[in-house]
């Protein structure tokens, strides 16, 4: 059965041909490691970095520590929110950038929740959003949902972010999260 649309959300893309892919399907039970996110992270990044060096991109240590942030990021929040259900990753460079998209399964009230957060990334300045969601947690103390991580993807590297949610099996919304980085490369137009 095929899963319908609810909504995307920010500069969600379809997905291109690529010259270098990664896919990863992280099966139940990754609820209890997710401490191995930034593993996950590392090994992606490495996995990359012979693709980046041919195409010459001369930002090589931004896109590894852009793919190793995001990565981390993308996968601790698809366990924070999602159902403890399999968590898929996939990572391509495309011709002019770095693709990242991570998929999983929430409840349809934690998904409507954090609907609402990432439209509100969307639609807001990322600058201003994350001077403001980090006194609110100074004052307040961090909390779930806060949208920090998804913010720093955006301002410290430059990334831009889209969500897709869709209805899929039983009462469950699948939620991927694509984050886009541009690659410049030496002797590329």
């Amino acid at each position: 059965m095929m899963a319908s649309e609810i909504a995307t959300v920010g500069d969600w893309q379809g997905e291109a041909d690529s010259q270098g892919q990664l896919h990863i399907a992280i099966h139940d039970g990754w609820a209890r490691r997710w401490s191995y996110a930034g593993r996950l992270a590392d090994y992606v990044a490495a996995y990359f970095r012979a693709d980046l060096e041919l195409v010459g991109a001369d930002q090589l240590a931004d896109a590894s520590a852009f793919l190793t942030y995001a990565v981390n990021e993308m996968v601790e929040n698809a366990v924070k929110f999602g159902r403890g259900e399999e968590i898929e990753l996939r990572a391509r460079l495309l011709r002019d950038h770095l693709q990242v998209i991570v998929i999983s399964r929430a409840e349809a009230e934690t998904a409507h929740r954090y609907q609402q957060v990432v439209q509100e990334l969307a639609d807001g300045d990322p600058l201003m959003l994350l001077m403001e969601r980090v006194e609110r947690n100074a004052v307040e103390g961090p909390s779930a949902g806060s949208g920090l991580g998804l913010l720093s993807i955006m301002t410290d590297y430059g990334a831009s972010l889209g969500w897709r949610f869709q209805h899929a099996q039983d009462t469950a919304v699948a939620i991927s999260t694509m984050a886009r980085l541009p690659i410049n490369q030496v002797g590329k137009g």
